[in-house]
This record gives structure tokens, sequence and C-alpha cells, in this order.
């Protein structure tokens, strides 16, 4: 009885266990190709579904919305026992490096037509029974080294429309078993042949649709491939335009070639100095070998100190010059120039002494005169502009006391006649002032003091000359006017206005007009009457400053000298 029980129990737990085939909707689970299968396909999943049985074999999630796969994403939801997984078309851009992690019995991959643009190098660490990876359509771009880890049992790896510009050479290093490789509608310019010479099973490799620029970087590629079993489809050159639209079959080898391409080394200005030595040179590069030269100013170097030394049989070298004892002769400009027979190139090296300027210096006694003469200059000059204030000064002091004392338009008696400042003194030539009798400390200023005694033109306030005047038949009759003193001082700004505001705030008078007079008129040529005093130099005919007296009538009677000649006028100082 207990037995019976025992069996009743297991079928009812048999017969309540789910079966693999019950799908959550809108999956479909099967049999296919002996394989257990989930068919999720346009599904609008955004990650991998949790509700699948473990024991899956193929799961299909093409047409969904999935952008990323995290790390360990089919092993966290318990499908370990995947085989192939499909994954085209759902947008996907980020994988994980241990997105596939566990998966030890995955055999294919399909990630074709997402957005992947960069792989990293571990992602399939650990499936080593890879055998397809489909990565069509991605923009991967580049295909860096060891792009793929170990994978002992991949056959076939799609990379065709994949925007690849380069593959490195040892990109593939590490799939030793692969039979076949779509390079085709990428954007490859040239590989290397050594990035499949570890390919021992290699069957197909599909590159057309590339635009091949046929040039010497491609030429070993190109020799290998055509020598190999794998052509299938003839390729075309897309460049140079010589090239372009032929068949590689067609161009032959040596046409494979790179133009000379060449660069000033260390400059392309090199200075030297005078006597000593340098040496320059230019990095030449080309395919076929380019033949260097060098030319001076355009023509070819023959001179015997000029040294050329350049490497030969290579396709990047040095083309070197040396130049020993540089003098002006070998001043000017280098050409290097690089030819093959596909075309030449140049460049220019120009090579400059430095300018030599010469500079006079002073000695140590040089240098002290220079500065004892400039301390000098400036102690003169410091007197100087103190002196030139204290006569101005000075000028405004005695000027300003005279104007107090002097009387404007009075007759003069004998006694203001006598004492009357013989420092006041004129030219009876045009009537220009003097300042000599100010004193020598004015003899500095150039010219400092302008003093001038002139005619009022009009009438006003007109006096009659002294008796004296009037009674001499030296001095012709008529009104003289006032005197006029006029002082002009050049204004220094050194100078402080507050000391002298009545001489420098004065506006400066313009240039005067000479009337041609002066307060005593000029003498005649005819012979004065001789009074036995000599010539007349005061207002009352003494040479004295005594005040005429009884005396003067009888010098006046002594015997006239012989007249002297008539002879023309010259300055006179008169004193009045």
């Amino acid at each position: 009885m207990a037995m019976l029980s025992l069996l009743v129990l297991a079928v009812a737990l048999a017969l309540a266990a789910p079966d693999w085939t019950d799908c959550p909707s809108p999956c479909r689970c099967k049999w296919s190709s002996g394989k257990k299968t989930a068919v999720c396909k346009d599904a609008g999943f955004t990650s991998i579904p949790g509700t699948l049985d473990g024991d899956m074999q193929v799961l299909d999630l093409s047409g969904n919305s999935i952008p990323h796969l995290p790390k360990a994403a089919f092993q966290s939801v318990g499908l370990i026992n995947l085989q192939r997984i499909y994954l085209s078309n759902t947008g996907l851009s980020e994988i994980h490096r241990d997105a596939f992690k566990d998966l030890i019995i995955l055999v294919e991959v399909d990630l074709s037509h997402n957005e992947i643009t960069g792989l990293h190098p571990e992602t399939f660490r650990g499936n080593e029974r890879l055998r397809i990876i489909y990565l069509t359509g991605n923009p991967l771009r580049q295909l860096v080294r060891a792009q793929f880890p170990t994978l002992p049992y991949l056959k076939t790896l799609e990379l065709e429309g994949c925007h690849l510009e380069s593959v490195h050479r040892e990109a593939f290093i590490h799939l030793t078993a692969l039979e076949t490789l779509n390079l085709k509608y990428n954007l490859l310019h040239n590989l290397s042949e050594a990035a499949f010479m570890n390919f021992a099973n290699l069957k197909t490799l599909v590159l057309d649709g590339n635009p091949w620029r046929c040039d010497c970087e491609l030429r070993d590629f190109r020799d290998w491939f055509l020598a190999s079993k794998l052509r299938s489809v003839s390729l075309v050159c897309s460049e140079p335009e010589r090239l372009s639209d032929r068949l590689w079959e067609d161009v032959p080898s040596e046409e494979f070639a790179c133009s000379p391409k060449v660069f000033a080394h260390p400059q392309n200005q090199v200075q030297a100095e005078a006597g000593g030595n340098v040496s320059f040179g230019c990095h030449v590069l080309g395919d076929p070998e380019p033949q260097v030269s060098w030319l001076y100013e355009g023509y070819p170097i023959n001179h015997t100190w000029l040294v050329v030394e350049a490497e030969e049989g290579l396709l990047d070298k040095w083309a070197n010059i040396s130049i020993f004892n540089v003098s002006d002769a070998d001043v000017g400009l280098y050409t290097c120039v690089a030819k093959n027979v596909l075309d030449s190139a140049s460049v220019n090296v120009s090579l400059v002494l430095p300018e030599v300027v010469t500079a006079t210096t002073l000695s140590k006694s040089d240098t002290k005169i220079v500065w004892w003469g400039l301390v000098m200059v400036s102690v003169a000059v410091g007197f100087s502009a103190v002196a030139t204030v204290i006569a101005v000064c000075c000028v405004r002091n005695r000027n300003s006391n005279q104007r107090r004392n002097m009387k404007a338009s009075v007759s003069f008696t004998d006694q203001e006649k006598k004492l009357l400042d013989v420092s006041i003194a004129t030219t009876t030539d045009r009537g220009t002032g003097s300042c000599e009798a100010l004193g020598p400390e004015l003899d500095i200023m150039d010219p400092p003091v302008h003093i001038t005694i002139e005619r009022e033109p009009m009438p006003i306030a007109v006096f009659p000359p002294p008796p004296e005047f009037s009674g001499s038949a030296a001095v012709p009759a008529g009104p003289y006017g006032n005197i006029f003193i006029s002082v002009s001082v050049s204004r220094d700004p050194s100078i402080d206005v507050t000391r002298c505001p009545d001489l420098l705030d004065l506006p400066h008078r313009p240039k005067p007009v000479y009337h041609g007079m002066a307060t005593l008129p000029r003498r005649p040529c005819a012979p004065p009457p001789y009074d036995n005093m000599g010539p007349r130099v005061t207002a009352g005919g003494s040479s004295t400053l005594s005040l005429p007296d009884d005396t003067a009538a009888i010098v006046t009677e002594l015997p006239p000298p012989p007249p002297p000649p008539c002879v023309p006028l010259t300055p006179e100082f008169v004193s009045l």
C-alpha cells in the first residue's frame, strides 16, 4: 500500500511540472533542428526575458529593442544552456565584456545590423566553442590588435559593411581556425598581408566593395592576394587617379608606388658660426626608393668642401650635408630633391650667419669723465635757474620802487635832474632801451629787461621843458612827452609766480614800433659849442653831477677847439 502511494505521488508531481513548451506569450517554444528553441522575434522586449525554461538551446530575440547587454545577461536569468543567440536589429549599442559569461557551449552569435561602435577584445572570452560570429552592419570603424580572444574553433567571421577604415595587422592573431572572412563593403584603403599569414585554413576572403588606394602601401598585399587561391572576385583601384577603375591584376606591381615626400631637418633655416662646422639634412620617404640630391642656389653642388651623405636602399632615409669652416661663400639656399619613377619632391634649407653688430663702449676713465660732465652740467643748470629767478625779482623790486618814487609828467628842477637815476639810459639812434646799468646780475638773461624811453604819440598832459632846455640852441624847442619804461620778462615755468606777481602776470607787449625819436633829439653834424668840459654828456652840458652855477659862464668864454669831423651817428648813452 505504501509503495502504491509513492507511485501515485510521483505521477502527480510529474503531471504538475510545467512543460518547456509552455512559453510565455508572445514567445513560441518548439523543437527546431533537434534543439529546444524559443522564438521571441519582435515581441517588444527591452531586456533578456527571465520566464523561459533553463533548458532552452536557441534564443531568437531579433527585432526587439534591447540597447545594451549587461554583465552575465543570460546567466543571470538561468539561460546557461544556450548554443545559438540571435540579436539582429535590436538597436544594440553597448555590450559588456562579460555579457556572455558561462555560456560554455555557445557556438553561434548573431549581432548584425545594430549600433555597436566598439567591441571589447575580451567580449567572447570563455566562449571557446564559438564557430560563427556575425557583426555585419555595425559601425565598428576599426579592428585593433587582438580584437578577438582565443577562439580555437571559430570558422566564420562576418564583418561586411562595418565602416572599417583600418584593420590592425594582428587583429585576427588568435583566430587560427578561421576559414571564411568577409570584409566586403567597408572603407579600407589598404591591408597588410601579415594579417592573414596565421590562417592555415583560410578558404574565403571577400574584399570587394572597398575604395582601394593602389600605392606602395598596398603593393605587398596585392602581390600576396593575387598569388593566393582566395581570389574569387577581381578587385578594382579607386586611387590614385591615374589608376582609377583598373583591376589589380592589370596594374604592374612597380606601378603600385608612392611619390617622394621630403622633410627638412632640423628646420628650414640653419644658423652657423663663421669658421665653424654645420650639418643639416632632409628626411625622405618614397617607394620605389627615391634618388636624393642637393642643390645650392638651384645648381648641383660640386664644392669639394661639402660632404653629402645618404643612406642607400631604404624607403625611409636621411640625406645629410656637412659644411666645414663656414664662410660667407657658403651662405645661401640649399635644396634637397628626391625623385623616383612616379614623381619628385623638394624642400629648401637656408644657411645663414649671425649678424655682427659693433658698438663703441666707454672705458672706465671715459665713463668717469662722462659722469663728472653730467654732474657739472646739472649744477650749472641749477645755478642758472636760481640766478634767473633772483634777477627777475630784483628787476621787479627796483622798477617798482622807481615807479613809486617817480612823478608822472612833471618838470624837472635842477636838483631833480641832478639826482635823476643814472641807471636809466638809452641810445640816441633808435630809442631802444638798455639794461647795462641794472647790474651784472642780469647778464644771464637774453635779453632780461627792455627799457624804452619814448615820446607819447598823442599830446596828452604835455608839460613844457625845463628852462635849461628851452634856452639852449642845441636842443630844439617843443613839447616832450612822458618817460615810459616797459619791462619784458620771459616767463619761466619753474618760477613761482606768487613771488613776483606784478611782473610775471603782465601781458607780453608786441614788438615795439620805433618812432625814430628819443627823449632828446639827435645831435647835428655841426660842431657843438665848446665849453672846455669835453663832449656833452649831461642835459646841462656838464660832465659832472653838480648843478650849474656862475662858473659856467667863465668856462664858456674859453677859445673853442677845432671842430671835429662830421661822422655818422653812433650809439651814445645819455643820462637824464
